[in-house]
């Protein structure tokens, strides 16, 4: 099944705050990245949504950062998760608390990324999380 415009955006966006995470991209960047998306580009609201995903991720990193990790298991930190669980947990944090998406939808929608792009067990283990944040 082909992925909708919405999925195509989460997902751009999520790599966008992964490469951020992993070697400081700056938001030109990541801007340029976003670009060469034609998906993203070929329509304005999808663009919009994926640009207020890194922007207001972004914009509230520490915020998300702290509450995401009130929510890991006993035992874990922030730095035990790798780069992309930190990053699907973060623009899926941005969602569910800045703006009025289905809780259920954003949190089935970043286990789907952590299927394709995680450790085997990581969609598990960022469910749980997620589901703690509501």
């Amino acid at each position: 099944m082909a992925k909708t415009r919405r999925q195509i955006a989460r997902e751009t966006a999520m790599i966008a705050i992964y490469q951020y995470l992993l070697v400081d991209h700056s938001l030109e960047e990541i801007e340029a990245y976003i670009s060469e998306n034609k998906t993203i580009m070929e329509d304005e609201a999808t663009y919009t949504f994926c640009k207020t995903l890194i922007d207001t991720t972004l914009l509230n990193l520490d915020q998300y950062r702290n509450e995401i990790s009130k929510h890991l298991k006993k035992g874990w930190t922030w730095e035990r998760l790798s780069k992309m669980e930190q990053a699907i947990l973060l623009v899926a944090t941005s969602e569910m608390l800045d703006s009025d998406l289905a809780k259920g939808v954003i949190i089935n929608e970043a286990i789907l990324i952590a299927k394709t792009y995680c450790d085997e067990e990581s969609y598990k283990y960022i469910n749980g999380v997620l589901h703690s944040l509501i």
